[in-house]
């Protein structure tokens, strides 16, 4: 394949990464609701670690566990502002 058709697939990726983004980030908003009604923290430490620790352990290359984390790491600060 020629580096177009590489970039057309990364191009499909990110239409459907963005979708599944969105997703979580609804699901955040309704975990979000229900914390304030039971009078909880929207960041959650523990829940966050054991996030961290399930995805890098899922990871199978050619990014590292490392990096894994880093990426979720943003992704669950962003998300945490949506459940505010």
């Amino acid at each position: 394949m020629k580096i177009e058709d590489w970039r057309n697939r990364i191009d499909e990726l990110n239409d459907e990464l963005i979708a599944l983004l969105n997703k979580r980030a609804t699901y955040a908003t309704e975990i979000g609701k229900i914390k304030k009604q039971m009078g909880l923290p929207v960041f959650d430490a523990a829940r966050e670690d054991a996030v961290l620790e399930n995805v890098a352990a899922l990871t199978k290359g050619p990014l590292t566990p490392e990096s894994i984390k880093n990426i979720f790491r943003v992704i669950m600060q962003e998300t945490r502002k949506v459940e505010e």
